[in-house]
Order: C-alpha cells, then sequence, then structure tokens
C-alpha cells in the first residue's frame, strides 16, 4: 500500500514538473499538506452527503457512508493533491490555504443566506446551505490560490490581486 502511494506520488510529481528540494525543506509543508487536505477532503465528502441528504439521499449506516462511492473521492484525491503541492512549493500551499479559508468563510455566509431564503422545512436549510455553501467555496477558494499564484512576480503584498472588468 505505502509502495504503490510512492508510486503515485512519484508519477504525479513527474507530470508537475516537480524537482525535489532537500528533505528538511519538504518535510513540514508536506505535513501541512497532508493535514489540510485531509480535513478539506472529509468536509467536501460530508457536505456532498449532506447535499443528497436535502434532495432525499440518505444513508442509513456508517457502512453505507464508507462504502466504494463516488462522494467519497474527495477524500482520496484532496490529500494526495495537497502533499503534492506541499512538496513542490510551499508558498503556493500557503497561498492556496489563506484563498481557501476566505472562500470558506464567504461560502459559509452564502449559503446560510441561501438556505434561510430557501428553505421549505425546519430550521435545516440554514445549516445545510452553511454547509454546502462553505465547502463549495473552500473548493474554488483552493483552486483559484492554486492557480492564482506567481511565485515571486506579481503583487508585492504576496497576495494574488482579483479584479473584475465590466465592458460597457
Amino acid at each position: 500500500m505505502v509502495g504503490r502511494f510512492f508510486g503515485l506520488l512519484v508519477l504525479v510529481s513527474a507530470c508537475l514538473g516537480w524537482s525535489p528540494r532537500t528533505a528538511s525543506a519538504q518535510a513540514v509543508p508536506a505535513a501541512y499538506g497532508l493535514v489540510t487536505g485531509t480535513v478539506s477532503g472529509i468536509y467536501v465528502s460530508t457536505a456532498i452527503f449532506v447535499a443528497k441528504a436535502r434532495t432525499g439521499a440518505y444513508i442509513y449506516s456508517l457502512d453505507d457512508a464508507l462504502a466504494p462511492r463516488w462522494e467519497l473521492i474527495p477524500v482520496a484525491i484532496m490529500p494526495i493533491g495537497s502533499l503534492v503541492v506541499g512538496l513542490d512549493d510551499g508558498q503556493r500551499l500557503a497561498n492556496s490555504v489563506r484563498w481557501a479559508a476566505a472562500g470558506f468563510a464567504t461560502g459559509a455566509v452564502v449559503g446560510l443566506g441561501l438556505g434561510t431564503l430557501l428553505r421549505a422545512d425546519g430550521g435545516e436549510g440554514q445549516w445545510a446551505g452553511a454547509i454546502i455553501g462553505s465547502a463549495a467555496g473552500l473548493l474554488a477558494g483552493t483552486l483559484y490560490g492554486l492557480v492564482s499564484y506567481d511565485g515571486d512576480q506579481g503583487d508585492p503584498s504576496g497576495g494574488p490581486m482579483l479584479t473584475f472588468r465590466i465592458t460597457l
């Protein structure tokens, strides 16, 4: 199992053009990436289960939740992806985590508001909307943080600039 994991890690790293750094420079960002990816993956999978429950597809037991199903893909992929990014570039990982946190908070507020407006039954719509919205914001922020990071170039404050252009 461990051999397959490292084989997959080497394959993904080769595809990304990763060049190895010293072990001490890789250890902390890699561990940070693994932990944040694991927590994020579990949270996103939970949000998927909540969204499915809102449509009437319920999970009745732990065995049902842990059976191989597509909803568990984030639990498998996000830790591996975060580990690879942590091994490759700790600053890119930190940028991604910052944007993920911002997306998480924004998504929670928007989801809570939509859940309050659209609730048809009880108070579940509020917390379900907050969970679903925060997971969507977490994913959007993570992807934006990964894509927008440009290393040493760009904004000297260290954060990417988010701009909107409206052409009239």
